[in-house]
C-alpha cells in the first residue's frame, strides 16, 4: 500500500540575517538574483514528487505571499495536489504561543484531510538538493517514529551555528546537542525531519511535547527521552546554512564558481521559482560584464565584476560596481561606484556616490535608500 506523506516548509526558528530580515522573512529573502531562498526546499519536494505540501510562516506574511503567489509553481498535478500557506492566528496577538507546534495545532486540518501517513519537515534557510524519495524509503523500512536529515561537514566549528550535532549508533540517534562551534568536523543536523503520524500527535496532544518551544526541540525530548524511534539519514551533496548576513553573502559569491554552481542546480534537479516573462536583460554599448549573474529586465552600460544583478536593476553609463550584490528594482546613476556592498530593493545611487565596503564587512543600504 502507498504512503501518504504531505510536506511543510518550516519558515520558524529561521535565523536572523542581519538587515536583509528586518521586513521579510527570511525564506522570501532574495537569493542569486531571481530567486527566493524558500525555491530551494520547495522544489525539493517538486523534485520529489510530493505535491501535498504547506508553508508554515511566523511573520512578514505578505513577503511569503507575494513571492509564492498560487503556489502552482511548485506543483506536478494541478488536480489533485494541496497547498497552503498556514499562519497560527491566535501566536499573531500573542508571540509566546507563535510556534512551529501551535501552527500545526491549529492548522491540523490539513493532516485530517490529507489522511497522512508522515511528514516531511524542511526549513529555508539550509539549501540543499535533497532527494526526499530515498529517505522516505529508509524511514518507512526501518519502521522509524522520526528520522532526521544529517550531513557530515569538515567545517562545523564555523557554520550550522543554529544546528544540533548528533551522535548516531548503528544508524540511531542516540544524543543530540547545540553546535557550540569546537569541533571542525560534525554530523550535523539539516533541521529537515520525518515525523510518522502517530508521532505527530504526541507533539500535538501530549502535554510533555506541546509545551515545546519548536519541533526541534521537541524531536530533541524524544532523543533524551528514548520515547521514540529516531533514525538518522545521511545527506552527502551540497549544503549550505545560511545563519548570518555574512554567510548570505559569502554562499552567493561562491556560487559564481561553475565547479560549485553545478552542484545546485542543473538539468536533473531544476529549482522551481515564480516567473516574471521579464525581457532578457539590456546590455548597452559601454557595458563590460565579466563573472556575474545577471536576470532577466536588467539593464546594464556600465561595468560589472564578480556581482548578483537581480530583475529590474538598471546601471548607467560609467557606473562600476565589483564584488556586490544589487537587488530589484534599483537604479545606479551613470559613474557611481559600489565595492563589496548589498544594495536592497528599489534603491537610487547617484552619479556622485562611491560606495565601498570590504569583503569580511560589506556595506549594506536599505530598501529604498536614496544614497547620493
Amino acid at each position: 500500500m502507498s504512503r501518504r506523506v504531505v510536506g511543510f516548509l518550516n519558515l520558524f526558528n529561521s535565523p536572523n540575517l542581519g538587515p536583509l530580515t528586518e521586513k521579510r522573512t527570511l525564506g522570501s529573502t532574495s537569493f542569486l538574483g531571481r530567486f527566493a531562498l524558500m525555491d530551494f526546499a520547495l522544489s525539493n519536494f517538486t523534485n520529489s514528487g510530493i505535491d501535498d505540501f504547506n508553508i508554515l510562516v511566523k511573520d512578514n506574511f505578505r513577503s511569503v505571499s507575494k513571492h509564492v503567489g498560487s503556489l502552482k509553481t511548485w506543483v506536478n498535478n494541478t488536480k489533485i495536489a494541496r497547498q497552503n500557506i498556514l499562519i497560527n492566528e491566535k501566536g499573531l496577538k500573542n508571540p509566546k504561543v507563535n510556534t512551529d507546534i501551535e501552527c500545526l495545532l491549529n492548522n491540523d486540518w490539513v493532516l485530517y484531510e490529507t489522511k497522512a501517513d508522515a511528514i516531511v519537515v524542511q526549513p529555508a534557510h539550509i539549501v540543499s538538493t535533497l532527494d526526499i524519495r530515498p529517505l522516505l524509503e529508509q524511514h518507512f523500512e526501518s519502521d522509524a517514529d522520526i528520522t532526521i536529515v544529517y550531513s557530515h561537514i569538515d567545517n562545523a566549528d564555523e557554520s550550522f551555528s543554529t544546528s544540533n550535532i548528533l551522535t548516531i549508533k548503528d544508524g540511531n540517534v542516540i544524543s543530540l546537542k547545540k553546535n557550540n562551534g569546537k569541533s571542525k568536523t560534525a554530523n550535523v543536523s539539516m533541521e529537515t525531519y520525518v515525523i510518522g503520524a502517530n508521532t505527530l500527535q504526541r507533539i500535538l496532544h501530549d502535554s510533555d511535547y506541546l509545551k515545546c518551544k519548536s519541533l526541534k526541540e521537541a524531536i530533541l525530548k524524544f532523543v533524551i527521552n528514548k520515547s521514540a524511534r529516531v533514525k538518522a539519514y545521511e545527506y552527502k551533496g551540497y549544503v549550505r546554512c545560511f545563519d548570518s548576513f555574512q554567510h548570505f553573502v559569502d554562499y552567493s559569491f561562491e556560487l559564481l564558481n561553475y565547479n560549485i554552481a553545478k552542484n545546485l542546480y542543473g538539468k536533473d534537479w531544476p529549482i522551481y521559482t515564480l516567473t516574471h516573462n521579464t525581457a532578457p536583460a539590456k546590455y548597452g554599448f559601454n557595458s563590460n560584464v565579466s563573472n556575474a549573474f545577471i536576470a532577466n529586465g536588467a539593464s546594464v552600460d556600465g561595468t560589472i565584476k564578480n556581482s548578483i544583478i537581480s530583475r529590474y536593476v538598471e546601471i548607467g553609463k560609467g557606473a562600476v560596481i565589483e564584488d556586490s550584490i544589487i537587488l530589484t528594482g534599483t537604479y545606479i546613476d551613470p559613474g557611481a561606484v559600489i565595492k563589496h556592498a548589498v544594495i536592497d530593493k528599489y534603491c537610487h545611487i547617484a552619479s556622485t556616490a562611491k560606495i565601498e565596503g570590504k569583503k569580511t564587512s560589506p556595506i549594506y543600504l536599505e530598501q529604498g535608500t536614496f544614497y547620493k
